[in-house]
C-alpha cells in the first residue's frame, strides 16, 4: 500500500527520546530477577490480549522492517482503519517523517535502551494527519524480535501549548506593560514594555519585585482586594508613577482576578498602560479652553469695569465744582466715588483669583437684556456679563 500521506503534506520534524532499558532500572533499584519474574507470572496470556485490547494507546505490533503484524481496536478507531488494512501497511507510510534508515536506527538505539519517545505526525487512513507521541520498544520472541509501537493522540495538548505560545508570544511583543501577581502581590512574570517603562534592567527578575514596588503600597493593597471573597473581580484607575525627577508618568492600570480550574484565585493579571500624552493634551486643551474664556469674556469684563470706573471719574469731577460748604452734595459724591472704587476693587480680586474659567451661560439678573456666564473657580462663581461681539 502507498504512503497515506497527501502530497501536498510535507513530512515533520521527529523529535526522539531514549529512556534506559528497564533491566538497569531494576538492578539499580535492588530488584532481585527472581521477584521481577514472579511478577510477570501473575498474569496469564488471556489477562495480557485484554490489557492489549482496551489499553488507551492505540498500538501496534511491527516486525524491524516496520511492517504492521497486530493492532489493537484503538489502534482501528485513531487511524481510522480496521486491522486487516493495518497489517498490509507499514511504519512507514503510518508515521510522517519516518523512513528505513531512521526506523533501523530506532532498532539499533532500543539494545541500550527500554523504550524510545517519538513526537510526530500520524496519518489516518483518510491522509488526515494528527500530532501523536509514540513510544518504541522491542520485544523478544524466542528468535523473533518484534517492535512495539503505542501511539498517543496529542491533538488537545498540541492545541494548548500552540496557544499558550500563542499567548505568551503577544504578551512578550505586546506594547502594553503586563504583569502577573500571586495572591501575596509576589510578581511572578512582566513583559519587556514594563521593563521599559519601569526603566528595570535585564538583571532584575520578576520574582525580586512585588506589586507594591511598581505601584506603591496603597495601591497594591487596593489592587489584591479583588482576591477576596465577594469582592469586585477587577480593578482599573489611572494613577501618577514619579520615577525620577522628571514629570510623574501617568498609569491605566487595570486588574483582572486570576482564577484556577476549580475557580480558587491564584493571584491577578495585570495591564499597564501610559496615558502620559493623553494627560498632557488634556492640560493643554484646559488652558486652551481658558484662554478662549478669557479671551470672550475680556469685552464682557471691560463692559463691567467701565461702569463703575465712569461712576467714578464723574464724582471726581463733580467734587472739584462743588463749593466746600455744600457739605451734603460732597458726602454723597464721594460716598459714590468709594462704592464705585470699591465694585472695582471687587471685580479685579476675582479676575486675579480666577483659575479655572467654565462658561456657563444664565438668564441675566442686571438690568440691561445682555445675556451673562458664570466664570468658577472650585464653586466659586463671578458673574461677568458676555460681550455682545463674539471674536472670531
Amino acid at each position: 500500500m502507498e504512503n497515506t500521506l497527501k502530497p501536498n503534506q510535507v513530512a515533520q520534524t521527529i523529535r526522539i527520546d531514549i529512556l534506559p532499558r528497564f533491566d538497569e532500572i531494576t538492578h539499580s533499584s535492588g530488584f532481585s530477577d527472581s521477584t521481577a519474574e514472579e511478577e510477570r507470572t501473575l498474569l496469564n496470556a488471556d489477562d495480557y490480549q485484554y490489557l492489549f485490547q482496551n489499553s488507551y494507546d492505540a498500538t501496534l505490533l511491527t516486525n524491524t522492517s516496520g511492517q504492521v503484524m497486530i493492532a489493537n481496536a484503538r489502534a482501528e478507531e485513531m487511524l481510522q482503519c480496521d486491522e486487516q488494512h493495518l497489517c498490509e501497511m507499514s511504519m512507514v507510510q503510518i508515521v510522517s517523517g519516518l523512513d528505513q534508515q531512521l526506523l533501523d536506527s530506532i532498532v539499533a538505539q532500543l539494545d541500550r535502551a527500554r523504550f524510545m519517545r517519538i513526537s510526530a505526525w500520524v496519518a489516518r487512513l483518510s491522509g488526515d494527519p494528527f500530532p501523536a507521541e509514540i513510544a518504541v520498544s522491542r520485544l523478544m520472541r524466542q528468535d523473533t524480535t518484534l517492535l512495539s509501537f503505542f501511539i498517543r493522540d496529542e491533538t488537545v495538548r498540541r492545541k494548548a501549548e500552540d496557544d499558550l505560545r500563542t499567548i505568551y508570544n503577544t504578551v512578550q511583543n505586546a506594547g502594553t506593560g503586563m504583569a502577573v501577581a500571586d495572591t501575596d502581590g509576589r510578581l511572578i512574570h512582566i513583559n519587556p514594555a514594563l521593563r521599559r517603562m519601569w526603566q528595570l534592567r535585564d538583571d532584575v527578575n520578576a520574582v525580586d519585585l512585588s506589586l507594591a514596588d511598581l505601584v506603591g503600597e496603597v495601591t497594591a493593597t487596593a489592587i489584591m482586594q479583588i482576591c477576596a471573597p465577594g469582592s469586585q473581580t477587577t480593578w482599573n484607575q489611572e494613577i501618577p508613577l514619579h520615577l525620577g525627577d522628571d514629570d510623574p508618568l501617568w498609569v491605566q492600570v487595570s486588574a483582572a482576578i486570576n482564577l484556577d480550574p476549580d475557580n480558587i484565585p491564584t493571584g491577578v493579571v495585570l495591564s499597564f498602560l501610559d496615558v502620559s500624552d493623553r494627560m498632557r493634551a488634556e492640560a493643554i486643551d484646559r488652558l486652551r479652553d481658558r484662554d478662549r474664556v478669557m479671551a470672550q469674556s475680556l469685552g464682557a469684563v471691560c463692559h463691567h469695569l467701565g461702569q463703575p470706573t465712569t461712576v467714578l471719574l464723574s464724582s471726581i469731577e463733580m467734587l472739584r465744582s462743588i463749593k466746600e460748604d455744600d457739605k451734603t452734595t460732597l458726602e454723597t459724591l464721594l460716598e459714590i466715588s468709594l462704592e464705585a472704587a470699591e465694585e472695582v476693587r471687587q471685580i479685579l480680586r476675582r479676575l486675579n483669583d480666577l483659575d479655572v474659567y467654565n462658561p456657563v451661560a444664565y438668564a441675566s439678573t442686571v438690568n440691561d437684556e445682555t445675556p451673562s456666564e458664570i466664570v468658577s473657580l472650585g464653586g466659586d462663581e463671578t458673574t461677568v456679563p458676555a460681550a455682545t461681539s463674539q471674536p472670531d
